[in-house]
């Protein structure tokens, strides 16, 4: 099979001096873009509390997705445990399953970020322990009648989930994970992984390679069948190179939001930090009235395609070439990041362009 596409639900709000709703719009008019050009799925970004991911549920967009679209898969995610009850994370996702039945999966995460965190009372020590605590109430839950669990964080007596999914056995579980460990990790769980630059776009070439050959690698040592990769990027598409940079700032305004999310000050030189387990950093005021403070990390746009492996804004026949690069090392899909701060009709005339131009290259 070829591989399939996918575009991002990202909730980007950079101008707050314009009506969210106009955000909600946007994301919703992706969503039916998605259904009617071709595309395999879309994942749905979540975080609280400011403007970088401005969207407080991934899953009650889901829900709204699923009744939109006949066809179109759908993931929630990533769903930061850490940041919920795993029961009730379980129990939503079989209504979501009803209302897309086979179409529906559960993207999972320990979370990036520091600032959702500590406003939800959580410890950074805390942090990966209530994760993997999560996982396994989940996986449990999905798998078993009458599932009872003892841990640090989380236990109950025999539980049911009802309604169960719809999906048998479940809906699929994506993990998200940018390090080598993680990815290590996802496979040995015989898991799907999502993964992409720890350090947002502007990503060297090799580091994805790396990520993926450990999880292949991990898969036969492990034993587990292989799951699925998905990969994200940010895509635009151009008749000319010039065209496909009509964007550029604002994928660079994107990076540095990003960039003041997770790191703050500073850059990520080797691919040894890059592809380590991120920290939750130190607490820090960015945020103001919701507001984030972005980096400013200046980046040229000369000879972007020979200097990053992401961003990916180009000509069709190169966007062919680079994803079919993707391809032969073992992506499954890729997650199309389109929407950081462009019109949203460019936007989708953009998907239809990549429907019309680069997805018959990918045909079964």
């Amino acid at each position: 099979m070829g591989m399939k596409f996918w575009v991002t639900a990202p909730f980007f709000y950079p101008d707050m001096s314009k009506p969210w709703s106009e955000v909600l719009d946007s994301m919703l008019r992706i969503v039916d873009a998605a259904e009617e050009y071709g595309f395999e799925g879309i994942t749905i970004n979540e975080n609280q509390f400011q403007n970088y991911v401005c969207n407080p549920s991934a899953m009650m967009f889901a829900a709204v997705a699923a009744q939109r679209t006949k066809r179109l898969r759908i993931v929630p995610g990533v769903v930061v445990l850490p940041a919920y009850n795993p029961l009730l994370v379980a129990s939503q996702m079989c209504l979501l399953d009803h209302l897309a039945p086979g179409r529906t999966g559960l993207g999972v995460a320990r979370g990036g970020s520091r600032f959702q965190l500590e406003r939800l009372g959580i410890e950074p020590k805390d942090q990966r322990p209530m994760y993997d605590e999560g996982l396994k109430v989940i996986r449990g839950l999905f798998e078993n009648d009458d599932f009872s669990f003892d841990g640090d964080y989380f236990s109950f007596p025999p539980t049911t989930l009802v309604p169960k999914p719809a999906t048998l056995p479940h809906p699929e579980i994506w993990v998200a994970s940018q390090s080598i460990s993680g990815v290590r990790s996802v496979a040995q769980q015989g898991l799907n992984l999502i993964t992409a630059p720890n350090y947002g776009n502007f990503e060297p070439y090799g580091d994805l390679e790396e990520l993926v050959e450990s999880y292949n690698d991990e898969c036969k040592k492990s034993g587990q069948q292989r799951g699925q990769v998905m990969v994200l990027r940010h895509t635009w598409l151009g008749r000319t190179e010039e065209e496909a940079l009509e964007y550029f700032d604002d994928v660079v305004s994107e990076y540095n939001y990003y960039m003041a999310l997770v790191k703050g000050p500073g850059t990520v030189d080797t691919k040894e930090d890059r592809l380590a387990t991120r920290d939750v950093g130190e607490s820090r005021n960015y945020v103001f009235r919701g507001k984030m403070t972005p980096e400013n990390h200046q980046i040229s746009k000369e000879n972007l395609l020979e200097k990053y492996a992401d961003p990916i804004l180009t000509t069709p026949e190169k966007m062919i070439e680079r994803m079919k690069s993707y391809e032969k090392i073992g992506v499954d899909h890729m997650a199309c990041l389109i929407a950081v701060g462009m019109p949203t009709d460019a936007i989708i005339a953009n998907m239809k362009m990549m429907s019309e131009e680069v997805f018959p290259a990918f045909a079964d």
